[in-house]
Formats: C-alpha cells, sequence, structure tokens
C-alpha cells in the first residue's frame, strides 16, 4: 500500500469506527478549486470545500493550516500560535510527511507529530468536503460531526485565528 492509499485508508477507517456518516465520490483529479466545484455540482455535493496548508514551522516541526476555500493565512498569528514564523512547506516535504499530493493536502489522518491549526470557520460549515489523500476522492462530512473526528486524533491542535 503506498503512502497515499494509507492516509486514504486511515480516514476512511477513522469515519466508520466513530460511525460518522459521510459520502465519499471517486472522480477526475481535483488540484484547483474550478475542478473542485465542477465536481462539486455534479456529484451535488454539500458544503465547503476545505483548503489544508502543510507548514514548515522549524527545522524538524510541521503544523497543517486547516481552513475553508478563500481563507487567507494571517502570518503574523500563526507564528504567535506556532512561537516561530512558519513558511510553507516544500511539496517533497509535504509528500515525504504526509503522502499527499502537491495542490491536495487531505486535513487529517497524519503522524501525530504534526499539529493541526484548525480554523473556526471549518466548525461553523454545515458539511465540508475534503480529499482523503488520493485527488479522484473527496469527502463529504457533516459539520456537527467534525469535533467528534478531531477530538479523536492524535495530533496537538490549536485553535486558528
Amino acid at each position: 500500500m503506498t503512502p497515499l492509499e494509507s492516509l486514504c485508508q486511515r480516514n476512511l477507517d477513522l469515519l466508520r469506527r466513530l460511525d460518522i456518516a459521510h459520502r465519499l465520490v471517486e472522480h477526475e483529479a481535483v488540484l484547483d478549486y474550478p475542478t473542485a466545484h465542477a465536481v462539486r455540482q455534479r456529484f451535488a455535493l454539500r458544503g465547503v470545500e476545505s483548503k489544508s496548508l502543510f507548514l514548515r514551522v522549524a527545522s524538524q516541526r510541521h503544523a497543517m493550516l486547516v481552513s475553508v476555500e478563500g481563507a487567507r493565512a494571517d502570518w503574523a498569528r500563526l507564528k504567535t500560535l506556532l512561537g516561530s514564523r512558519p513558511r510553507i512547506a516544500s511539496d517533497e516535504e509535504l509528500t515525504a510527511l504526509t503522502g499527499c499530493v502537491p495542490m491536495c493536502a487531505c486535513p487529517f489522518g497524519h503522524d501525530a507529530g504534526i499539529t493541526l491549526l484548525i480554523d473556526r470557520a471549518v466548525l461553523a460549515c454545515d458539511f465540508l468536503l475534503y480529499s482523503p489523500g488520493p485527488p479522484e476522492l473527496t469527502l463529504e462530512v457533516p459539520g456537527s460531526e467534525l469535533p467528534r473526528l478531531l477530538a479523536a486524533l492524535p495530533n496537538a491542535q490549536l485553535e486558528y485565528p
């Protein structure tokens, strides 16, 4: 099993273990928001597209900013939360440490050493749409279930902004 397949399996297993209702659809690779919008329309997906930004915080520290489409990173706030100025991790770091494909970072299911920065807007959405890893798959998860999903993750979590 490839790292990307393992990531996908971890996400699906977590949802099943927690008995969280979800919808999984298969489609062409989604690596940009216009394609995501077309997929959302074609499959009548409800909700808001996630936006996950993989950050390098220090030489060996990483974080995943989990937000929604259109959100912009507040770098000063991120520095305050993380204790040092983050930068966007390279595509190579993203793939090596998460298994994700560049332009399609999965927000959940990562090594416990990756801190999650959870945008409050994520918790406010009716449904969150995100890739469980492979860019050809999209999950639709009720926003009301996100607190349970987050509580089951081993990652340190910080509220953002």
